[in-house]
């Protein structure tokens, strides 16, 4: 029993209790030898507490790995997630650099020395008047106050909310609302938390499809579902074309047919200005429908210089881009809406889907062309954007670095 025990808890303990533990097996005993493990670990701390250097320094490393594991805790995407906590991370830094070094701080979050530097800097020039938290002086690249209303206003505005953050920005530069990279709408749609509302299926994995170098060299044709709230199934024929992604024709019916395909694909080859003497030929694309493939289409199609080639037979790719658009249309304009019949589903296709997509949407695939204006062979000036950016930059510049923040540390004056 020597020593297993404490000397106070052991002159505490009768004689004859203990000769009769002497004569009994130690294996009827356990848990003595955590004696040994807290008397060690009460001297260890002892000798810490009076090194205080030694307990400056863990507590410098407690601090760090706390922070770092408040950080890893919120989600699996560190490098992202870092990102939010920038600020807390240089205080933690600055906070221990004399015991731990900055150097190997940033090590233990696994950061750069500039990524650290760019960090520092913009927690020294912290502004809480500015939504990218940055005094606009020091800073002064970014947007201004009003520009910012401008982002959350259009953004927040139910005419758009149906649009990409890509094709709203591209709108905001052609009408002169705002002159600013896409990336930058990103940024600040981000910080504001706008985010943009969608009815998302998995998604098909497709090779890349068909593209054309001119208007009307190809065209791709297919017939898509829509059950109204009536219970009525409403079949959607749509004619599109691959240059410029333009919707060249459509209607909607009460089923499959040949009459109304024939339709689509006359009034897309009379409105195209192709004549039957025409040595340019151009492609239609189409699936293996009966209403694709039958002798009316046929006798229809041998008048005019059009080719029509059934996707995935005739040629390996698929028939990707028109099912895109049927997704896009059903997904972001006609779902978000309680449609009641079929005569509300033409109305809206009319007045509201086919002009917004075709007239008024700016497309990020065709550089902020709409689908008519592609399909028109006009072409983006690129020059004239970049001008109109360097201009709006200069101007943002200026501005921030003239107009002061409310109650700025920062010694900013307002001229």
């Amino acid at each position: 029993m020597k020593g297993l025990l404490p000397d106070l808890y052991r002159r505490q303990i009768h004689k004859s209790l203990i000769s009769k533990w002497r004569k009994e097996s130690p294996d009827k005993y356990t848990g003595y030898e955590l004696n040994d493990n807290i008397e060690e670990l009460y001297e260890l701390m002892k000798k810490i507490s009076e090194d205080q250097r030694l307990l400056r320094t863990i507590r410098a490393f407690y601090r760090v790995n706390k922070t770092l594991k408040d950080i890893i805790g919120i989600g699996s995407d560190y490098i992202k997630r870092i990102k939010e906590f920038k600020f807390q991370i240089i205080e933690t830094v600055q906070r221990n650099k004399k015991t731990i070094g900055i150097k190997r701080g940033i090590k233990l979050f696994g950061i750069s020395p500039s990524t650290y530097r760019i960090w520092a800097m913009e927690s020294y020039f912290r502004c809480g008047q500015s939504l990218a938290k940055l005094c606009s002086s020091a800073y002064p690249q970014q947007l201004t106050v009003k520009e910012v209303h401008k982002i959350h206003r259009i953004l927040s505005n139910p005419d758009y909310a149906h649009w990409p953050i890509i094709s709203v920005a591209y709108y905001g530069m052609r009408e002169g609302i705002l002159k600013a990279h896409p990336n930058t709408w990103y940024k600040y749609a981000r910080l504001m938390k706008l985010k943009r509302k969608r009815f998302r299926k998995p998604k098909k994995e497709y090779d890349d499809g068909l593209r054309a170098k001119a208007p009307d060299e190809k065209w791709h044709a297919d017939i898509t579902e829509f059950k109204t709230a009536d219970g009525r199934t409403s079949y959607i024929y749509l004619v599109m074309d691959n240059f410029s992604r333009y919707i060249t024709s459509w209607r909607i019916a009460d089923k499959v047919c040949a009459k109304v395909r024939i339709e689509t694909f006359e009034e897309t080859i009379i409105n195209a200005g192709i004549t039957p003497n025409q040595k340019e030929k151009t492609e239609l694309i189409v699936d293996g429908g009966t209403e694709n493939n039958n002798k009316e289409v046929t006798t229809l199609l041998q008048k005019y210089p059009v080719d029509k080639l059934v996707a995935l037979k005739d040629i390996l790719k698929s028939n990707s881009m028109i099912e895109s658009l049927n997704k896009l249309i059903k997904y972001n304009y006609l779902y978000p809406r309680n449609i009641h019949d079929q005569e509300e589903l033409v109305k809206i296709m009319r007045k509201i889907v086919v002009p917004d997509y075709n007239d008024k949407r700016p497309s990020g695939q065709l550089f902020g062309l709409t689908p008519a204006e592609a399909y028109g062979r006009k072409t983006a000036n690129f020059k004239k954007i970049r001008e109109k950016m360097i201009e709006a930059h200069h101007k943002r510049v200026s501005y921030n670095q003239t107009h002061a923040c409310l109650g700025c540390p920062f010694g900013c004056k307002q001229n």
